[in-house]
């Protein structure tokens, strides 16, 4: 009898916990993504607490490598301005705090000692000074490296979308990664299958425009398509071999056309990106270390 009542209870709990994740609410947003619907906003950390990938307090090193539109590679040289503090920028699904508003200039040459950068930090957060509560991503946190990777540089704070329907985020948008903000984000939707596409829409204003890239007047609306074109593609990584979904999106708007080519990993998420700009440059954005799995670099 004990033995009966012991499996009829893990029955019932099992039930249970299936019926509670198809409750789970979802709105959807710019045509594409799924956002969950959590009302207690008294839980700061409610859209990351469950996350399988960006979990909070890990930590993302990324790599990148920019080459102009004749292809030639330049190197990224932060400049210094004074401290101005948080400031938020509102723009539909992509609302964000920047920290810093750098300037920046190319470098022929790669030197550290000269404020060269070619990393960056991704931190997951549980919230972020002032967000409001009802703001339904995981926080995450960019960081420069300077002074040759020994010191930190806080950049701005902005959101990750993860759940069983989708995982979504914004990229680093400060200095040079400003450009980034007319690419495809890093985008993909569950459940993986080869050839799956999907489309996504956001309006992005002038003020993302760049004389060094582009310029524009009012708004325009980036439509975006993407498709998972290989399901087991080997990577190689700092963290060795990984098998990674791969998926080509591109973005079209009256301004023109930009691409990426990301590699997702079930573990690190989003390994590698190449992005197509919309001048006809490349940034390439690689992972090259974590605080987690036993891997640090």
């Amino acid at each position: 009898m004990k033995q009966l009542i012991f499996i009829l209870t893990a029955i019932l709990l099992g039930f249970t916990a299936s019926a509670q994740s198809q409750l789970t609410q979802y709105s959807q947003s710019g045509g594409g993504i799924w956002f969950e619907v959590r009302n207690d906003t008294s839980n700061p950390c409610r859209y990351t607490e469950d996350n399988k990938i960006y979990q909070a307090d890990r930590e993302f090193t990324f790599e990148f490598h920019y080459f102009d539109p004749q292809g030639k590679e330049r190197y990224m040289r932060y400049e210094r301005v004074p401290h101005q503090g948080y400031e938020l920028t509102e723009n539909g699904d992509t609302s964000y705090y920047t920290y810093y508003r750098p300037g920046f200039s190319f470098s022929d040459v790669f030197d550290a000692s000269d404020s060269c950068i070619n990393r960056y930090l991704l931190k997951v957060a549980c919230k972020g000074e002032g967000f409001p509560k009802d703001y339904n991503q995981t926080v995450e946190e960019f960081y420069f490296f300077l002074d040759g990777q020994t010191s930190r540089l806080p950049l701005e704070m902005s959101g990750i979308v993860e759940n069983e329907r989708n995982l979504w985020m914004h990229p680093n948008r400060s200095c040079l990664f400003r450009i980034l903000e007319l690419n495809p984000f890093p985008y993909i939707q569950y459940p993986v299958k080869k050839s799956k596409t999907w489309k996504w829409r956001l309006s992005i204003g002038s003020q993302w425009g760049d004389e060094r890239w582009k310029t524009w007047t009012g708004v325009i609306v980036n439509k975006y398509r993407y498709k998972i074109t290989d399901t087991d593609c080997e990577v190689g990584t700092p963290m060795g071999t990984l098998s990674c979904v791969k998926v080509v999106a591109v973005a079209k708007s009256r301004i023109g056309t930009t691409c990426l080519t990301a590699y997702y990993n079930d573990t690190y998420g989003f390994v590698k990106m190449d992005n197509a700009n919309i001048d006809g440059s490349r940034l390439e954005i690689d992972l090259v270390g974590t605080n987690f799995e036993g891997f640090e670099k």
